[in-house]
């Protein structure tokens, strides 16, 4: 039995859980003489934590996730003892509820490392490399990859690549030369980490696009970032400025931010029962649809939405959660007959969120409803991957229920929210309004929202903190580029086998588990795998950096059947 050589691509969670994975079934293996195992861990930022949980990032970035419900030691796994790293909890004396630092999670994904790479059986031997595979070639008998100008040859390999940069839209190049034209500043979007947010003068107006987690990480840089202080009100807090802050003109399509988190410091107990929407409820659905129609694509819309509202009704013993559409869109038709109007009934509307969210996910209250969308998440890909809609739905749902599940369910801690309220009252953050845009205009950026009267302002600078769609035709990875030009990957293109109707989703074609990567001709690879971020929309929510802690999750069941197929003899 010869050596075997595997490449993991990218070092965050998600490459960090194969690598786990594989470690585990080596250990289990008995070792046959003569096999070894070489494992090659590229990364170019950190080896544990990646780009978006690098360790050398502020403190007052945060996760959206509790430390109690973080974990990256898979169940039953004994190579990483439970007491020191069965929860991000315990690795680190956190409460199970709070909500760490990302470069303190970033810091215990890097010990994680350690101690796989230490635990490693003798015939195994990992191997980090602190680079960016650039470049991935067939040669005889394997892959042959360049990264920081040297080349390994390998037998397997799995892209992991996580968040990358995408190339600027038509829009965003847009914007780039008006700002190099009238001496503006735009920044495109990426992660608030590595923005060049220092940059924006004290004093000034800053509209930034996006009122999603991106928006709050930027707010919180450029005031706690720049020395203000939050401290505790008779109404809730209150900021008190250092006066080296920007005025932030968010823009958003709603007009309201993300919503805080119900606190759920009781994880692993579920905060909401699911009844309505179920495996098998799902799989009916499916099955009904291929005897009508001749296809088991389904309209999530039609036939799935009705039942994520039912069972936000039965959470919500109010009623207050009818409609989810009108909670994620309060302010759709209303008029406002100034910005001081609009500032007012947004601030109300944050703080009592707030002070829902602090009370938990009591049964019956509109946080039960809004958290039970979590709770459907593992249910969703059975619904959603791989074509499992009709294209013109597969294209709804991530453009519309999507975005206005996240404002739901994605959002931060409450005491983010109850910040974002004080700096509304502080008049640090001034929200445009529902239904904002920016348009380039003589001397700077134009924005205004057609429902908030004298919302109109100029700014000098525009700060793009919107998630980017996943675009496999924009990618600015020089591997992700080669491997598509030279037919090695593909787009995954949703079609509707009854009428030829398409919806290019974006993200790299693979199979099923164990996800091999499908080439330009449309066979599936026997070599190359891919996960997390870069199949996008292909299959769905795959930005989840960690598992669950004792749970047979998604997150480490992907990690688990790559794993197999990459030890897998020919």
């Amino acid at each position: 039995m010869g050596e075997q050589a595997i490449a993991v691509i990218g070092v965050g969670p998600r490459g960090l859980s194969v690598l786990e994975r594989l470690l585990v079934r080596l250990r289990d293996t008995p070792h046959r003489g003569g096999g070894e195992v070489t494992i090659w861990a590229f990364d170019a930022v950190g080896h544990g934590g990646g780009r978006v949980w690098r360790i050398d990032q502020p403190s007052w970035l945060t996760a959206n996730t509790t430390a109690g419900e973080s974990t990256m030691r898979s169940p039953g796994d004994d190579g990483l003892p439970a007491h020191r790293f069965g929860t991000m909890a315990r690795w680190s004396g956190l409460e199970p509820g709070a909500y760490p630092a990302r470069r303190l999670y970033g810091q215990y994904l890097a010990d994680v490392f350690r101690a796989l790479c230490a635990t490693a059986p003798p015939h195994v031997h990992v191997r980090p490399v602190r680079a960016e595979v650039t470049r991935m070639t067939r040669v005889p008998g394997g892959l042959r990859l360049v990264a920081g100008g040297a080349a390994y040859r390998v037998d397997k390999a799995v892209l992991a690549t996580g968040h990358g940069s995408l190339e600027p839209d038509e829009r965003q190049l847009a914007w780039l030369r008006h700002a190099d034209d009238h001496g503006l500043r735009y920044v495109p979007p990426g992660l608030a980490a590595e923005m060049p947010l220092d940059d924006l003068p004290p004093g000034a107006e800053v509209a930034v696009r996006g009122f999603g987690l991106t928006f709050y990480d930027v707010m919180r840089a450029v005031t706690l970032g720049r020395g203000g202080r939050f401290v505790p009100g008779p109404a809730g807090l209150r900021y008190l400025p250092s006066g080296d802050e920007p005025r932030l003109l968010a823009l958003s399509r709603g007009g309201l931010p993300f919503l805080a988190r119900p606190a759920v410091p009781d994880f692993p107990a579920p905060p909401v029962r699911l009844r309505v929407v179920t495996e098998e409820r799902l799989a009916e659905l499916r099955a009904v649809a291929l005897a009508a129609t001749g296809t088991p694509q389904l309209d999530f819309a039609r036939l799935v939405e009705p039942l994520i509202q039912l069972e936000a009704d039965l959470a919500c013993s109010t009623g207050a959660a009818h409609p989810l559409t009108r909670l994620a869109r309060p302010f759709r038709d209303r008029w406002f007959t100034s910005p001081d109007d609009y500032h007012a009934g947004l601030a109300r509307l944050l703080r009592a969120d707030a002070r829902h969210a602090g009370d938990g996910c009591v049964d019956g209250t509109v946080k039960a409803a809004t958290e039970m969308l979590r709770a459907i998440r593992p249910l969703l890909p059975q619904v959603v991957d791989f074509g499992g809609l009709l294209p013109h739905s597969h294209r709804d749902f991530l453009g519309r229920f999507v975005p206005e599940s996240f404002v739901l369910s994605a959002g931060p801690p409450a005491a983010h929210v109850d910040q974002l309220a004080a700096l509304l009252e502080a008049g640090i953050v001034a929200p445009v309004g529902p239904g904002a845009a920016v348009e380039r205009v003589p001397g700077g950026f134009g924005v205004w929202s057609p429902q908030v009267g004298g919302s109109r302002r100029v700014t000098k600078a525009l700060v793009d903190a919107r998630a980017p769609a996943r675009d496999l035709s924009r990618d600015a990875s020089p591997l992700i580029k080669q491997l598509l030009a030279d037919g090695m990957v593909s787009e995954f293109v949703n079609v509707d086998p009854a009428t030829g109707a398409r919806f290019d989703a974006g993200g790299l074609a693979v199979t099923r588990a164990p996800y091999r990567v499908i080439d330009g001709m449309g066979r599936a690879v026997r070599d190359i795998h891919a996960l997390g971020v870069a199949t996008n929309h292909t299959r769905w929510f795959t930005e989840v950096g960690t598992g669950r802690p004792g749970q047979d999750s998604p997150f480490f069941r992907d990690a688990d059947a790559i794993a197999a197929a990459l030890l897998a003899r020919p």
